[in-house]
């Protein structure tokens, strides 16, 4: 058993898909989390499995991943739909759901949210909203994981059945074209089915020219234009699409007004996300707000004073040197272990990879912090207020989601921009995204920060990461002046109530997140480590050799010499950049291998050549899988090369003209 789930964004359809699972997909309070299918078994339903499907206003696909909505409603093999509504927000909600009921195919409709409807001082009469949509329904809260809904949704879905199609009284041209329109398709489509894509094509669904065989298309279109005509020259409505949208909008308001009861007055709770939003997304603060709470949010993890994540990565360190690394020495020494392999697990892979997850503390605490965010809805009011900011750069409010997501990774960061509507604007954030300072490149911050500029970690770590904000801006606006002329979008965005998030989520999420840190630990840096160290240690005079005759120098010191100007053109500091290329997290752990220890590292660069390098790793080429991706992405092979060759010239020239201007100062 197949069951698709449909939603608008927004609406706890991913924390439903957790709760009714026992998975954890990644929960955001804004759109465009969810750009991909997602699958898991059901819970207490034997068998059953839910496909998370991404979130969407209608079914006609205006982006990407709506069209994934499109593409399985039609063509995949499922046994019911389940559509999650946020109660709270019936009317915008259930124009999604007249769509999908009018497919015809076995619904279980979820109004979520119930605690918040309640809260607001209504309930929905769940049994005559269920008869008059003649579909299954129940009213639940998903963030509250009641075990009682769960098992009762999944009984739900093992008895759900179609009642009886749903069908809305639309105007005597829409019934004419759909007539017309049903007599013109295929035969070997299901009669329900061509009633669906009859009304679909009216309402000018080209996700269905896309994704279904039509023999008759031009003579299809030419019904669509001709009652388009009459239904513009009889004054019905501005446009065929508006024609059907009122006749739904009735249905819609008639529905809510007969089933949303008022059972207490609570006037005053509908206007307390007004007066919070006049604070955090005015013209004015709204910015300036942004970034002192991201400020605060670099203190809280990496910054001396209230600096959490300091405090944990130091005991982190005493437990991986002094404990772990020391006990780990004495037992290879008393099993007899010593010389190069001594050396090869001590100082190549213990080393390489402690030199990475000391800092994992500072990188759960941050992930929390952000989770956090996302989790009251305060990161859909950023996209709002930068919108207007972003659009005189070429992107629209709706690039937010893609730059936040890229603080944690790239790769998913610009699978994200599936969301973007138009092509340049898709096409101009991928490229541009790479510079948003991701988790992999914490280490090499933080490493640098604490050794050579102790005193103002906060607000060095924001001013890195603006940096990458600056020419990330920069970039965008350079190429929508050029190649990319002429994009540009409407921004929509669902707004979401502000929500106390829960504790468990934001903490599984933060970890999550660690965990793939951590996993990357285990194969990108522990293999980069070993190979580092391997090359560092041999040369053609055999093994236990000076490191400057070694494989390492002899290969990086060919290309070191490109970087003199920028005040590292060694061979240590040039291996370890060409490592990043691998995975960014194994810049830091190949500092710890060529260097040895933080005093190492303080010996091989001044203060002047640590901030170069530091702004140099920040920008320049993103990591192979981050290029892969852009690859599947774009599907070009120019675009591909042009992601690896222009970062790598703006971080030259921007580090450049850092080392230039700090110069005058340090």
């Amino acid at each position: 058993m197949i069951f698709l789930l449909a939603g608008n964004p927004n609406v706890g359809k991913s924390t439903f898909f957790n709760f009714m699972t026992q998975s954890h997909v990644h929960v955001g309070n804004y759109s465009g989390v969810t750009v991909e299918k997602r699958v898991h078994h059901i819970k207490h339903y034997e068998g059953a499995n839910l496909v998370d499907l991404p979130g969407t206003y209608n079914v006609s696909p205006s982006s990407e991943d709506e069209g994934i909505v499109t593409y399985s409603l039609l063509n995949e093999s499922y046994n019911g739909v389940v559509n999650i509504i946020d109660s709270t927000h019936l009317r915008r909600n259930l124009h999604l759901t007249i769509q999908l009921l009018e497919l015809g195919v076995p619904t279980l409709l979820i109004l979520n949210l119930k605690d918040a409807l309640r809260s607001n001082g209504y309930v929905v009469d769940i049994e005559k909203f269920s008869n008059r949509l003649k579909s299954n329904a129940i009213c639940v809260s998903a963030r509250e994981r009641n075990k009682q809904d769960q098992i009762a949704i999944s009984n739900k879905l093992k008895s759900i059945r179609v009642y009886k199609s749903i069908e809305l009284n639309y105007h005597t041209h829409v019934k004419w074209g759909l007539q017309r329109i049903h007599d013109l398709l295929r035969h070997d489509i299901l009669q329900v089915k061509k009633k669906w894509l009859a009304l679909q094509i009216l309402e000018g669904n080209e996700g269905i020219f896309k994704f279904v065989k039509l023999v008759k298309e031009e003579k299809i279109r030419e019904v669509v234009r001709e009652v388009e005509e009459k239904i513009i020259n009889d004054n019905v409505a501005l446009s065929l699409k508006g024609a059907i949208f009122n006749t739904r909008r009735e249905f819609i308001n008639n529905l809510v007004d007969d089933c949303l009861i008022q059972v207490e007055d609570k006037e005053h709770s509908k206007y307390f996300n007004q007066k919070i939003d006049r604070v955090l997304t005015h013209p004015g603060w709204g910015i300036p707000i942004f970034f002192v709470i991201m400020l605060a949010i670099y203190q809280i993890s990496f910054g001396k004073f209230l600096g959490l994540g300091a405090l944990l990565t130091s005991i982190f360190e005493i437990f991986w040197n002094d404990i772990l690394v020391h006990y780990l020495g004495l037992g290879l020494e008393f099993i007899g272990i010593s010389g190069f392999a001594y050396g090869l697990v001590i100082d190549g892979i213990m080393a390489g990879i402690g030199g990475i997850l000391v800092f994992l503390p500072q990188i759960v605490v941050l992930f929390f912090m952000l989770a956090l965010l996302e989790g009251t809805g305060y990161m859909a009011r950023v996209a709002i207020v930068m919108d207007r900011f972003l659009s005189k750069f070429g992107f629209n409010g709706k690039s937010i989601v893609p730059m936040i997501t890229g603080l944690g990774c790239t790769v998913p960061a610009i699978m994200a921009t599936r969301t973007i509507i138009d092509k340049k604007e898709r096409m101009l954030t991928i490229l541009t995204i790479p510079f948003i300072s991701c988790s992999a490149r914490l280490p090499i911050y933080v490493i640098f920060i604490s050794i050579f500029f102790d005193k103002y970690r906060a607000f060095v770590m924001l001013g890195i990461y603006l940096l990458g904000i600056i020419v990330t801006l920069l970039s965008a606006k350079l190429l929508s002046l050029s190649y990319f002329r002429g994009g540009g979008s409407k921004f929509l965005l669902e707004v979401p109530p502000y929500r106390m998030p829960q504790l468990r989520t934001i903490t599984y999420q933060a970890f999550e997140k660690a965990k793939r840190f951590v996993k990357k630990a285990g194969t990108f840096i522990l293999v980069g480590s070993i190979i580092l160290w391997l090359l560092s240690n041999t040369g053609m005079d055999g093994i236990n050799i000076d490191a400057e005759d070694s494989f390492l120098s002899n290969i990086a010191g060919f290309i070191a010499p490109i970087f003199i100007p920028l005040g590292f053109g060694n061979w240590e500091a040039t291996s370890s950049l060409i490592s990043g290329f691998l995975a960014k997290e194994v810049v830091v752990s190949s500092l710890a291998v060529l260097y040895g220890d933080t005093a190492g590292i303080a010996a091989g660069f001044t203060t002047l050549s640590a901030l170069t390098y530091v702004v140099f790793a920040s920008l320049y080429i993103p990591c192979i899988a981050t290029v892969a991706t852009i690859r599947s992405e774009t599907g070009s092979k120019r675009w591909t090369l042009f992601s690896m060759v222009y970062p790598f010239t703006v971080a030259y020239l921007v580090a450049l003209f850092v080392r230039l201007i700090f110069s005058i100062f340090i």
